[in-house]
């Protein structure tokens, strides 16, 4: 891996710290949240997050819209929470030099997500977006975390994919995540770190332990999917839509591995307020 920025003009300003990435970290949780144009669901993000974290590092990527001002006001209202400033909007997984990006310089993604990784203080790290709500399951995480803090492990979470301008929908050709994307695993470099894997950014998974749902996923709630998404059909979201969209995708796509009810425990079914 690579610690010193490419760019002359923001090094050492914006290198990765590896003497603080690699020191001993305080016990407990933080949060890492990699946010750019997440106005919309960012302060329910952290908020609903925050009583199980330690920590939230927001790692604030240039914005077109409120993100910055949101995530100033969300370190204002509480101490847990550190705002840390990028220079430039990086390439996403989208951009057309997100693969030829060279692995340290300020515009990769993947140097960016290290970077964000880099600023957290405790033992281990909870890896979320800004526009997943956290629900009460992920406690169990937590004190999984606790009861075993020098345990090898990446807890993956599974999350809802929920839909529609309230929220009051579901998506049922993928209905869930696979499990990998929202994760909570050591604060230690030489085993989790972000790597360009083709197509996407990663962390290289291993001694992975499936703890059920324990968020909701909102990206299809935002305003640019209000017309939807190609080759997903969205319907309301009740217990028997989820229990059914859910076990027709578990059986054809990818085995559900959480060791609570597959067809979604009562907390999916809690009324959003956002």
């Amino acid at each position: 891996m690579l610690y010193k920025v490419l760019e002359q003009k923001f090094s050492p300003e914006f290198d990765i710290d590896e003497k603080h990435w690699k020191s001993n970290h305080k016990a407990g949780i933080s949060g890492c949240f990699r946010i750019r144009n997440e106005e919309e669901f960012l302060e329910d993000a952290v908020v609903s997050h925050l009583p199980h974290l330690d920590e939230v590092v927001l790692a604030v990527q240039p914005s077109e819209d409120k993100t910055l001002e949101i995530a100033d006001r969300l370190q204002r209202y509480s101490s847990k929470i550190k705002v840390f400033k990028y220079p430039v909007a990086s390439h996403f997984i989208d951009h057309p030099q997100f693969s030829t990006d060279p692995p340290n310089s300020i515009y990769s993604f993947v140097y960016f997500s290290n970077w964000a990784l880099s600023k957290c203080s405790h033992q281990w790290i909870a890896k979320t977006e800004g526009d997943v709500i956290c629900l009460p399951t992920f406690s169990e995480i937590v004190k999984d975390v606790i009861n075993n803090p020098t345990t090898i492990c990446y807890y993956g979470r599974y999350i809802l994919n929920v839909a529609g301008t309230k929220c009051n929908k579901i998506s049922f050709q993928k209905p869930r995540n696979h499990g990998l994307d929202e994760a909570v695993f050591n604060n230690n470099p030489d085993l989790y770190y972000f790597e360009n894997v083709g197509k996407w950014e990663a962390i290289r998974a291993h001694h992975i332990k499936y703890n059920g749902f324990s968020a909701l996923h909102t990206k299809r709630c935002k305003k640019k999917y209000r017309k939807g998404i190609p080759g997903e059909d969205w319907v309301d979201f009740t217990r028997e839509n989820v229990g059914l969209a859910l076990s027709k995708y578990n059986s054809k796509v990818d085995r559900y591995k959480g060791p609570d009810n597959p067809l979604g425990p009562d907390c999916l079914f809690i009324p959003m307020h956002t």
